[in-house]
C-alpha cells in the first residue's frame, strides 16, 4: 500500500511538473487544437480559425498556428452547405497560411500533406470542370509527402480516399485504395497519440481511416 501511495505520489509530481513548464504558448495551442478538433460547424471552425490567428500573430516564428489555422480554413472549403465561390475563398486563405507555415518549416511533410487536402477539396468543390486538372496535383502531393516521411497516416489515409474515387470514376479495383487505408490505419496505431499533442503536432484522421479500412473488409 505504501508502495503504491509513493508511486502515485511520484506521478503526481511528474504529471505536475510537466504543466509547470509548459509556455503561455503551448497551453493555448493545446486548448485551441483540442476545441478544433470537436469543431462541427462553420461558426466553429471560423472561431477556431480566429483563435489560431491570434496565436500566430503572438508567435510569427511558430508553423503550428499557421498550419492549424490552414486546416480550419480547409474544413470551411469542405462544407457543403457554402457555395462554390465561399468554398473557393475559405481554400485560398488556407493556401496563403499553409505558404506561411512552409516558411518557416520547409520539407515538412505534414505541411506537405495539408496542402494537398487543400487541393483535394478544391476539386471536390467542383468535380467536373476540375477533376482533370488537380486529380495529378493532388497525388503529387501526397507522394511528395511520403517521399518526405512514408509513414505519415494523413497521407496514407487521404491518398487512399483520392485512389477509391479514381478507382470508381474508371470502375476498376479497390485494392490500391484498402492497401493505403490499411497501411494508414497500421501508422495510426503506431503513433504515440498523446505525445504528439503534447509537442503539438498533428494527429487527426484516424477515425477516417479506420472507417474506410473497415469498409474495405
Amino acid at each position: 500500500m505504501k508502495k503504491l501511495s509513493l508511486l502515485l505520489a511520484m506521478l503526481l509530481f511528474v504529471f505536475s511538473a510537466a504543466n509547470a513548464q509548459e509556455t503561455p504558448y503551448q497551453k493555448a495551442m493545446k486548448k485551441e487544437i483540442g476545441k478544433s478538433m470537436e469543431a462541427d460547424s462553420l461558426p466553429q471552425l471560423q472561431e477556431a480559425a480566429n483563435a489560431f490567428a491570434r496565436i500566430a500573430a503572438l508567435n510569427p516564428k511558430e508553423w503550428q498556428p499557421y498550419y492549424y489555422q490552414a486546416l480550419a480554413y480547409t474544413y470551411q472549403g469542405l462544407t457543403n452547405s457554402l457555395p462554390l465561390d465561399k468554398k473557393d475563398a475559405a481554400l485560398a486563405q488556407a493556401g496563403e497560411l499553409a505558404k506561411k507555415a512552409e516558411a518557416i518549416s520547409s520539407n515538412n511533410a505534414e505541411i506537405v500533406t495539408l496542402q494537398g487536402f487543400m487541393t483535394m477539396a478544391s476539386l471536390s468543390a467542383d468535380p467536373a470542370s476540375r477533376g482533370q486538372t488537380l486529380s495529378a496535383q493532388v497525388l503529387q502531393s501526397f507522394g511528395k509527402a511520403l517521399s518526405i516521411d512514408n509513414q505519415n497516416p494523413r497521407a496514407l489515409i487521404l491518398m487512399a480516399q483520392m485512389e477509391a474515387g479514381m478507382a470508381k470514376f474508371f470502375g476498376s479495383g479497390p485494392e490500391k485504395a484498402c492497401g493505403l487505408a490499411k497501411q494508414s490505419v497500421a501508422a495510426f496505431e503506431k503513433q504515440d497519440e498523446e505525445l504528439l499533442k503534447a509537442t503539438l503536432m498533428p494527429y487527426w484522421g484516424k477515425k477516417l481511416a479506420e472507417r474506410m479500412s473497415k469498409d474495405c473488409q
